[in-house]
């Protein structure tokens, strides 16, 4: 949501009107899914403009700062907006026909059709996510226009107000394009489906299971809320909309346990943020990257789970060595729920739903319609499981409702994304680029990925998961592909980057989302966050070198595999007991011994045996070494 809008107060009529366009929004979503096909150009044009209103209507410019004090001038701007839709609107269907002969000709008045839809469709994109996304998209818009007076290693040949609309605004490549279809198709069922498991009252009973589970453990509570966030956080297309969704329940409950404000909120940051990465759905970019790889959609789900695990075997570990520093106590007895028949039938309400989807996509059916299975199961099992759900049928309307708004967010930020889309493919920026990198690829792939990790970092920036994921694959993917790595490799990597710069400092979107819960820092959350996400953030170097993590056919060894997870095991615990300045049997460790255990740790993901064997061996060692002294300790 951008910053500009009151969050709290009384509903306008408007805005009530907007909530029921975006609950009949998600119907017409569901509908089309079950009963029809429609013309492709219609539907894509349909969705943006259904996007758009329903944009314009929740989040209203008398609601913006700008017209705090006169809020008719709001009014009056949203007014000029609808205008300028409705004008590009019927200028779009004009030519519509001239889209699919290719005889599309220039004139002042189809241009200015397209110059207000982009225009309108920019300025509703900055209430739904704010600034960033937007202004990326601005500096490729003026990259492309000012080609010819570049420096050599970026000037083209630039492009003119009327190639520019044909592209953007009347062709098959911008903001109608087939991106703008992907995602309208296969995606926005799946925000509807967390929307609907949210309201089922499932994330209550996974809470409840898991502290029930993992209390026992040092640090229980935080391992508990890592689960959670962890499954939500695959359903939402957006990493601060799962921070603020499960972290009023999670964060407080890791405080009480006895972490510090800045920990507890990077917990949870780290693990909703991870939960974009987690099979089977991934937020929903698990449908864009098999489409992009031309892999099925089970494959690359497969592909997902190792790192996944890995990911979040190593912020268990973390969480665990800062419960031993802190010398925090599992949690008593007299603390841990009770579970009870209800409790573990309850848990189908999260269970079930995701069963049954992926039972649809193994039977080879789409994912749009898989994720109608997930939805309408979802709703039955509430009805069946969940007494106050079944009391209160508004839950489903509440569940459409903000199914329908999130969605059209997102169709929102993709078209934005189309525009970017349209300028990289017209100025030839991409391929320059992947040329660029692939350059260092040749001899020293290790700089060629961290070229591309910070590439994706900067870009990913601020942007919700799928169009994060969107502009890098487009840009940075190619070019890590040309210096010799795995196409699924490649799309994973920079997916992990997109994902992971809603925890990178300066941004950090994320942090500044779950430190106002916490009462914590954002700067320091972030900074935390960073320390225990990094199994996560190193992971995907480990695939690139080591494919037969990612079990690709073809690229596929047991051996290999057998031997990157002992390394994997082994940085895990290094880098646990290193950043967390704790083992489990010698307490609190110095800082001499810290920095040891770190070098042993970044040895173990070295990819060279002459390295990492040495790395495993110490690390055996150290492990024997801390058990004898441990035992030795007086009682």
């Amino acid at each position: 949501m951008s910053e500009g809008v009151t969050p709290t107060g009384p509903q306008t009529p408007l805005q009530q009107a907007g909530r029921v366009s975006a609950g009949v929004f998600s119907l017409i979503i569901i509908s089309v899914i079950a009963f029809f096909t429609l013309d492709e150009v219609t539907a894509r044009f349909s969705v943006i403009a259904v996007s758009a209103l329903i944009v314009l209507l929740t989040q209203p410019a008398a609601k913006l700062v700008l017209f705090e004090r006169a809020p008719w001038l709001g009014y009056l701007f949203d007014a000029l907006l609808v205008a300028a839709f409705v004008f590009s609107t019927v200028w779009f269907y004009r030519v519509k026909a001239d889209l699919w002969t290719g005889f599309y000709i220039a004139t002042p008045m189809n241009i200015a059709g397209g110059l207000l839809g982009v225009a309108a469709i920019i300025l509703l994109t900055i209430r739904a996510w704010g600034w960033s996304l937007v202004i990326m998209a601005l500096s490729f818009v003026a990259f492309g226009f000012a080609g010819p007076y570049l420096p050599s290693i970026l000037k083209h040949f630039g492009t003119n107000m009327a190639d520019f609309m044909q592209i953007v605004w009347y062709s098959f490549d911008g903001v109608f394009g087939r991106t703008t279809g992907l995602v309208a198709d296969n995606v926005l069922i799946f925000l509807i489906f967390g929307a609907v498991l949210e309201r089922t009252g499932a994330g209550e009973s996974l809470i409840h299971i898991s502290t029930a589970l993992t209390g026992r453990i040092r640090g229980g509570a935080a391992h508990a809320a890592i689960v959670a966030s962890a499954v939500f956080g695959m359903m939402s297309g957006s990493v601060a909309a799962n921070i603020a969704g499960t972290g009023v329940f999670t964060i407080p409950m890791i405080k009480r346990q006895g972490f510090s404000a800045n920990f507890a909120g990077a917990v949870e940051t780290a693990a909703s943020s991870g939960g974009q990465l987690t099979p089977p759905i991934m937020a929903a970019a698990v449908f864009i990257m098999a489409d992009l790889v031309g892999m099925p959609f089970a494959m690359v789900i497969a592909a997902a789970a190792l790192p996944a695990l890995f990911k979040y075997i190593g912020l268990f570990a973390q969480v665990y060595a800062e419960a031993i520093r802190l010398d925090i106590k599992p949690m008593a007895k007299e603390e841990l729920p009770v579970l009870t028949a209800r409790d573990w039938l309850n848990s189908l309400l999260v269970f079930l739903p995701i069963v049954m989807l992926m039972i649809t996509f193994l039977m080879g059916k789409s994912p749009a319609t898989a994720g109608l299975v997930g939805v309408l199961t979802a709703i039955g099992a509430g009805f069946v499981l969940n007494p106050d759900f079944r009391r209160e049928p508004k839950h489903i309307w509440d569940a459409l409702v903000a199914g329908g708004i999130s969605s059209a967010q997102i169709m929102l930020a993709v078209a934005v994304i189309g525009v970017v889309l349209a300028v990289i493919n017209e100025t030839g920026v991409a391929i320059r680029f992947a040329t660029a990198i692939s350059g260092w690829g040749e001899d020293y792939l290790i700089m060629a990925l961290i070229l591309a990790m910070f590439g994706a970092l900067i870009l990913g920036m601020g942007l919700p998961t799928l169009p994060a994921y969107l502009i890098i694959a487009i840009m940075i993917a190619p070019a890590i592909i040309k210096a010799g790595v795995l196409p699924l490799a490649a799309h994973m990597f920079v997916l992990y980057y997109a994902v992971y710069s809603s925890i990178v400092p300066p941004i950090a979107y994320g942090c500044y989302v779950a430190a106002p819960i916490a009462g914590g820092n954002p700067l320091q959350t972030a900074f935390v966050a960073l320390r225990i996400s990094i199994v996560g953030l190193l992971v995907p170097y480990i695939f690139v070198y080591s494919p037969s993590l990612l079990l690709v056919a073809g690229e596929f060894s047991w051996s290999e595999l057998a031997i990157t997870v002992l390394r994997l095991l082994a940085a895990i615990w290094m880098f646990a007991t290193s950043l967390g300045r704790a083992d489990p049997m010698l307490g609190r460790i110095v800082l001499g011994q810290s920095g040891v255990r770190f070098v042993i740790g970044l040895g173990a993901m070295i990819p060279i045996p002459m390295i990492y064997i040495p790395a495993l061996i110490l690390t055996l060692v150290a492990g024997l070494f801390s058990r004898r002294l441990g035992a030795a300790k007086p009682a």
